[in-house]
């Protein structure tokens, strides 16, 4: 059967496809739209369900020298150059978009044995929220976790931040503060939180064993909700500097807690707070 080639704005798969654009929650699996075959590669290499690729009419001929149907066994679909334009999230479209399924975790499920979780508290801005699932794979941490008035993790700038770490990174969420940080203390699972003026500094600070590292937005910090923590840390700064961005911030946090675990993206050999490499 030859493909659909759409060209009018009433198609129902474009209605459906814009419906899903404009909302992007995150409770049990869903359904997210990634753009350029750069994302969409990495959305089919991370084992995802690819429910539809969408492919601007211009571009088909190439497109279709590779498999871009993940799991899914999706035909390609072109749509005329003029009504994907309409659709594409980025200022220079490549021609090229996916509905993929992303599954949520289970916060019960990340909570055995001594995880390492980020908690992204009231984080708002997308690309920091990417920024910080890419470290966070990158340095070998168990889950991340969202709090209520967390920008979703399905947000098309978050996915692009990402680099695809946000197809593979388990995430749990968004929950209420108080009821996620009782979940957390009630695991054994110490609470820290990154802090401008935090009262010890993060090479001094002990990342081993059940823990959350919790950072906030960089605007608002981390607003009370969560309750008292067990560590506040800072990354000491240059003079006349307030503070880093959140997303750098964390890197440096969660690099330090490889390096004490022994994670991916630590170093090799342990050594505990304070010791030299």
């Amino acid at each position: 059967m030859k493909p659909e080639n759409i060209t009018s704005s009433s198609n129902q798969r474009i209605q459906r496809l814009r419906a899903l654009m404009r909302r992007s929650p995150l409770g049990g699996d869903a359904l997210a739209v990634v753009e350029g075959p750069k994302l969409v590669r990495e959305a089919c290499r991370s084992g995802l369900e690819v429910k539809e690729v969408l492919v601007a009419s211009s571009k088909l001929a190439a497109f279709r020298e590779e498999d871009w149907s993940g799991t899914a066994g999706t035909e390609l679909c072109g749509v005329s150059d003029r009504l994907f334009h309409s659709l594409a999230d980025t200022v220079t479209s490549q021609g090229i978009l996916a509905v993929v399924r992303i599954p949520a975790a289970s916060l019960d499920s990340l909570l055995t044995g001594e995880p390492l979780l980020l908690v992204a508290h009231q984080v708002q801005d997308p690309g920091n929220l990417g920024t910080l699932a890419r470290s966070a794979e990158a340095f070998g941490v168990t889950a991340l976790l969202l709090t209520t008035g967390t920008v979703s993790p399905l947000n098309p700038k978050a996915l692009r931040a990402s680099a695809g770490s946000l197809f593979r990174l388990p995430i749990a969420g968004p929950m209420d503060p108080a009821l996620l940080a009782a979940r957390l203390r009630g695991s054994r699972t110490r609470l820290m939180a990154a802090l401008p003026d935090g009262t010890t500094d993060f090479r001094q600070a002990d990342y081993r064993g059940g823990l959350a590292l919790v950072v906030g937005s960089e605007g608002g910090g981390i607003p009370p909700g969560l309750g008292a923590f067990d560590a506040e840390v800072r990354v000491p700064t240059a003079k006349g500097v307030d503070s880093l961005n959140v997303a750098a911030a964390a890197a440096i946090l969660m690099c330090e807690a490889a390096r004490q675990r022994d994670c991916p993206g630590g170093f090799p050999q342990s050594t505990g707070p304070g010791q030299p490499l």
